[in-house]
């Protein structure tokens, strides 16, 4: 039996983000834990995580997940691609994807109505915290993109909104063999 702390934030949202990225930062030292997956929009976390990572001497894997080109609306980007190119500079892989508890099911749904499998998992995952999706989601769409194993634990990030206030320590799985997945630890999360 393993006893460890898991912090618990009263709110969810951007204001956890610094103490979650520690935690994460400090979690990957410790454990030897050699890939750290953050949700990024802007790019704000993904660099705030570099920083904090470079500070503490953490040697791993850092790795920003994106949003789809039109998610946002036409053709357009999230992350624009000058801080794309300024976190690869950092050594920072970005991986620019469709998400994988939606995609194209969620085009079927918007026309079709009804609801898809994959959007009855993201939603019962929301039950526990919106960032528990959201870390789920990145692992595997940063798995489908060839920047995380599946054979190896990573510590994945996500968050309500902006920042990051989930941590989980995640054995990840490409999309088609999603119940491979498991989660191993919750390292913080909202009440």
């Amino acid at each position: 039996m393993e006893k460890k702390e898991i912090f618990y934030f009263s709110k969810a949202g951007k204001e956890n983000t610094s103490f979650t990225l520690d935690l994460a930062v400090e979690r990957g030292k410790a454990a030897d834990i050699p890939f750290i997956v953050v949700a990024t929009r802007s790019g704000e976390t993904a660099f705030l995580l570099a920083d904090k990572a470079k500070k503490a001497g953490y040697n791993g894997s850092l790795v920003a997940v994106t949003y789809h080109a039109g998610f946002l609306g036409e053709d357009r980007l999230s992350l624009p691609p000058s801080k794309k190119e300024e976190l690869e500079k950092l050594g920072v892989t970005v991986v620019i994807s469709s998400h994988a508890l939606s995609g194209v099911n969620r085009s079927f749904r918007q026309k079709f109505g009804g609801v898809s499998i994959p959007e009855v998992i993201a939603e019962s995952y929301r039950r526990i915290s919106e960032g528990f999706k959201v870390a789920i989601e990145i692992a595997i769409m940063a798995a489908d993109g060839g920047a995380i194993p599946t054979d190896r634990e990573v510590i994945s990030l996500g968050g309500t909104g902006r920042g990051v206030d989930t941590g989980l320590v995640i054995k990840a799985a490409h999309q088609n063999s999603f119940f491979d997945l498991k989660v191993k630890e919750i390292f913080c999360y909202p009440k």
